[in-house]
């Protein structure tokens, strides 16, 4: 992004008192939901996975050994050079600046979608437009997995009104299956499938 958007400045403040704000490396919390992540992807191997959000790429790490390829994406470019450094001897894992949902990569179809810990982050017409671009390149029979905290955000959306939209958003635009996997004390995980793009969707009459 040429210009900082005032969000941009504040993930990079964040990051820069401390690499590690949300203790993604040290808390137990962190390591059970990424232990459940993992758990939840339906599939064991996916061809491109696309992370919104990735922080310092703890979670886009475990996710390179079940993917070919994944494009990492966060808003703060002190956050994505950490990640970077971490993650340098995983080449199948790009990283990109940019703020969503403008730098959703629709160049690719990607069979893994993950949105952890995000979407609270955004007003509900980004989650609107995000909805759109997401559907544009995700692949038929691909997955999408949200995962969201259940406990005050601090943001104008909580963690289950934000998920609660996105998904809504979804069965909107496009065919989904559905499955809570699991809802902990302190997180909800949700798991979308894509079903088989219609005609409609095609812009083909029946």
């Amino acid at each position: 992004m040429a210009d900082m958007s005032e969000r941009a400045t504040r993930f990079d403040r964040l990051y820069t008192g401390d690499i590690d704000p949300w203790g993604f490396r040290s808390s137990a919390y962190e390591k059970e939901k990424y232990q459940a992540t993992m758990l939840a992807l339906p599939r064991a191997r996916y061809a491109l996975a696309i992370e919104a959000g990735c922080s310092i790429g703890e979670l886009t790490r475990l996710l390179s050994f079940r993917c070919d390829r994944i494009i990492g994406i966060d808003i703060s470019s002190v956050a994505l050079d950490e990640a970077t450094r971490r993650n340098a001897d995983r080449p199948n894992i790009v990283f990109r600046r940019g703020e969503l949902p403008g730098a959703w990569p629709g160049e690719n179809a990607a069979d893994l979608l993950v949105l952890s810990e995000v979407l609270y982050f955004l007003s509900p017409q980004e989650i609107e437009d995000l909805a759109d671009r997401i559907v544009a390149n995700w692949c038929p029979g691909g997955h999408c997995v949200l995962v969201n905290y259940l406990g005050p955000t601090a943001e104008a959306l909580q963690g289950s009104e934000a998920a609660n939209l996105f998904i809504s958003c979804m069965k909107a635009r496009t065919g989904i299956r559905h499955d809570a996997v699991a809802t902990a004390e302190h997180y909800r995980l949700d798991v979308l499938e894509r079903c088989a793009v219609t005609g409609a969707e095609q812009g083909i009459n029946p």
